[in-house]
C-alpha cells in the first residue's frame, strides 16, 4: 500500500510529462526513453508545442496542411513519427517538412501525401522535386513584376528630371542682362529692351 508521500513522489515524477503534454494530445511515459505523444484524430490545424523528450509522435488523421519551420528541431530523441492522412499543401512551405523527413533516420509512415495543388495530389512529400513547388514559382514571378514596375517608375522619374533640367538651362540662357556703364550711373537692361530703344 502506497503512503501519501509515495503518491506525491509518483505525481512529481510524472509532472514534467503531464505539464509539457499538449492539451489536445495524450502522452505516455515510455520508461527512461522518453514519451509517446499521440495527437492523432484531434482535428488539429497546426502542430502543438511538443515535449522535447518525445520519442514517438502520432499526428495522423488531422487537418494539418503545413508545419512551421523549426517545429520539430528540438525533438532530438524522436524515433517514430506518423504524419499520414493530413491534407498537406505542397507549396513553398512544405520544404521544411520534406527536408526534415529526409534528414531523420525515423521509422516513419511513408504515406505522407500531398493533397494540394491538384497537379501533385497524391504524390509523396519525400518524392517532390524543386520544380513542383508551384507557389514558389508564382512568388518569383510576382517579385519580377514588382521589380519591373519599380524600374519603369525609376526611368520615368529620371526622364522627368532631365526634362526639367533642360528647361531650366533654356530659361537661364534667355534671361541674360547686359550692363552698360555710363559716366554717372550703371544702367542694367535686358537685350530685348535695348533693341526696342534702338
Amino acid at each position: 500500500m502506497l503512503t501519501f508521500g509515495g503518491l506525491v513522489l509518483l505525481f512529481l515524477l510524472n509532472l514534467p510529462i503531464i505539464k509539457l503534454c499538449p492539451p489536445s494530445c495524450q502522452c505516455t511515459n515510455l520508461d527512461d526513453q522518453g514519451s509517446k505523444v499521440d495527437c492523432s484524430s484531434k482535428l488539429l490545424k497546426e502542430v502543438p508545442v511538443l515535449p522535447e523528450n518525445t520519442v514517438e509522435l502520432y499526428l495522423q488523421n488531422n487537418h494539418l496542411t503545413t508545419v512551421a519551420p523549426g517545429t520539430f528541431d528540438k525533438l532530438q530523441n524522436l524515433r517514430k513519427v506518423d504524419l499520414s492522412r493530413n491534407p498537406w499543401n505542397c507549396d513553398c512551405h512544405i520544404i521544411y517538412v520534406k527536408h526534415w523527413l529526409e534528414d531523420q533516420q525515423l521509422n516513419s509512415n511513408p504515406s505522407v501525401l500531398c493533397s494540394t495543388p491538384d497537379l501533385i495530389n497524391g504524390k509523396q512529400i519525400l518524392n517532390l522535386t524543386g520544380n513542383e513547388y508551384l507557389a514558389c514559382n508564382s512568388h518569383e514571378s510576382i517579385q519580377c513584376k514588382t521589380f519591373l514596375h519599380k524600374d519603369i517608375w525609376l526611368v520615368a522619374a529620371s526622364l522627368l528630371v532631365c526634362i526639367l533640367w533642360l528647361c531650366t538651362v533654356y530659361i537661364a540662357k534667355h534671361l541674360n542682362y547686359w550692363v552698360f556703364v555710363t559716366d554717372s550711373y550703371l544702367l542694367a537692361e535686358s537685350p530685348r529692351s535695348r533693341l526696342k530703344s534702338q
